[in-house]
């Protein structure tokens, strides 16, 4: 069934987005946000923001625009794609929480996307004779279908060009299933909240924006205080739920289905404790339900907003199986999301953490 957040997440999350080539999806942005915005400008490094109205102190509602994504290193003789990752990689093979082996993909060619599947010798021809238990780079490559290097490189492939894992995002029960939530459904918060946003009930001068390369270093949030003078930050990510096999509740005790998570603390920074309460308390007043968590093994732009001095709070949304092909949310978590930041908007806002005179 079709509905405006189902929409939304469905046509930002089939949009490859990979690290460092996030055009696409913030080029989408640009002009859907004009509907609405007052002001719309994508940065030189790739940014995109827009003012979307309302007085009072300045807040930014930020998620982020790139996703996982493959680089081809180089072509064999008879066209096979060896790929790299396009992130920091510090163990030389495959992480165990990232496995798209075997999965569709789409290879972001000069001359047009490339259908592709990312493949490893598999089956009879592998026997018995492996007995490795983990996965190299070198073991993983991309097969187009073409029997030679030249009718590859005449696709507009090289080394450098890169791929994103390619799978549709569908229903599946009573959720939704797949590739890059983490951050499409963010980013759909994010506009859900500018197309919602009523200027005149807003106590906060109102933006939203995303940012390019949080999946290499949090680095485009870096320069997002060189757009604006910004007072406070919503940063948008993915939740973290405990309630499947392999997991510890105790652990992440945040459930599927089960409303916004506010998170303190995660591995790089603890969040803004007057703001994050504040955030507790507009969802109660409202009937929200809030799920409050601490992450640990993870990290979100929001570190580098406080590093530029804005003042964050990180509000995420449920999610299983982050960093696969099979992300889940559930659509009513997202909305709830929406919900609970329009809430706080129309309260009454934080004072300065000191008198001004």
């Amino acid at each position: 069934m079709a509905t405006p957040m189902f929409d939304l997440v469905k046509t930002l999350t089939e949009i490859p987005g990979p690290i460092g080539q996030e055009e696409r999806v913030h080029e989408w942005c640009a002009k859907h946000w004009s509907g609405f915005a007052e002001q719309v400008e994508i940065s030189p490094v790739g940014n995109v923001v827009a003012r979307v109205g309302g007085s009072g102190p300045r807040l930014i509602v930020l998620a982020h625009g790139d996703e996982l994504a493959l680089m081809v290193k180089s072509i064999s003789e008879n066209g096979l794609l060896h790929v790299w990752p396009a992130w920091r990689d510090s163990r030389g093979k495959p992480p165990h929480w990232y496995s798209p082996v075997n999965q569709p993909v789409v290879v972001v060619a000069e001359n047009g996307p490339v259908d592709g599947q990312l493949c490893y010798a598999s089956g009879h021809v592998i026997g018995g004779a492996s007995d490795k238990e983990s996965f190299i780079w070198d073991d993983w490559f991309v097969d187009l279908g073409y029997s030679s290097r030249e009718k590859v490189e005449g696709l507009g492939i090289h080394p450098g060009t890169r791929l994103v894992v390619n799978p549709p995002t569908r229903r599946l029960g009573e959720t939704i299933v797949g590739k890059a939530m983490d951050n499409r459904a963010a980013l759909s918060i994010a506009t859900s909240v500018g197309e919602r946003a009523e200027a005149a009930k807003l106590n906060y001068e109102l933006w939203i924006g995303s940012t390019v390369q949080e999946e290499n270093g949090l680095l485009g949030a870096s320069s997002i205080a060189e757009v604006a003078h910004f007072d406070a930050a919503i940063n948008l990510d993915v939740g973290l739920c405990g309630e499947v096999p392999g997991t510890k509740n105790e652990n992440h005790p945040s459930k599927l289905g089960g409303g916004p998570i506010i998170v303190h603390q995660d591995a790089s920074v603890h969040y803004s404790h007057r703001m994050s309460m504040a955030l507790v308390e507009a969802g109660a007043a409202a009937g929200l339900p809030v799920q409050q968590a601490i992450f640990q093994n993870y990290g979100s732009d929001g570190a580098e907003l406080i590093r530029r001095g804005i003042e964050t709070v990180l509000l995420t949304f449920p999610t299983r199986y982050t960093h696969s092909p099979n992300e889940m949310v559930v659509e009513r978590d997202l909305v709830q999301c929406v919900d609970l930041i329009l809430a706080f908007l129309e309260r009454e806002p934080l004072p300065p953490r000191w008198p001004v005179s």
